[in-house]
C-alpha cells in the first residue's frame, strides 16, 4: 500500500495545493493588517470630530443657543454621541462631548472605546 500524498512517479512528497493553503494564510493576515489600519482611522476621526463638536457646542452656548442640537449636527451617522456636558465655570462656558468609536465592522461599536473632548469659550 502506497503513502497517501506521495508523487507516484517520483515517489517524493506532493505538494500540491500548498500553495492555495499559503495564499489562504497570507489573505487573512493582509486583510486583518487594512482592518486594523481603518480602525486606526476611524480613531483619529473620531477624535477629530469629537473636538469640533465640543467647540460648536461651546460657541452656541456662548450664543445662547442649545448645545445639543449644534453637537449632534457635528458628528456623522457612523460615529455615536455619548454624553454632552454643558457648564459655566469662571465666566467661561466648557463643553464636554464624548463620542463612541465605531468598529471597522458597520454597525458594531464597542463600549470601551470612547474619546473625550472639551471645549472653552469666554463668556460675556
Amino acid at each position: 500500500m502506497r503513502a497517501p500524498f506521495r508523487d507516484r512517479r517520483s515517489g517524493q512528497p506532493d505538494d500540491r495545493g500548498a500553495a492555495a493553503v499559503e495564499l489562504v494564510g497570507y489573505v487573512t493576515i493582509v486583510v486583518m493588517a487594512a482592518l486594523l489600519c481603518l480602525q486606526g482611522v476611524y480613531v483619529s476621526q473620531v477624535g477629530a470630530v469629537a473636538q469640533q463638536a465640543a467647540r460648536d457646542g461651546a460657541r452656541a452656548r456662548a450664543l445662547g443657543q442649545d448645545v445639543a442640537s449644534a453637537v449632534y449636527s457635528q458628528v456623522p451617522s457612523w460615529a455615536r454621541v455619548e454624553d454632552v456636558r454643558a457648564q459655566s465655570s469662571g465666566g467661561a462656558f466648557v463643553v464636554e462631548v464624548d463620542v463612541r468609536v465605531p468598529i471597522v465592522v458597520r454597525g458594531v461599536t464597542s463600549a470601551s472605546i470612547v474619546v473625550s473632548r472639551d471645549a472653552v469659550m469666554p463668556g460675556s
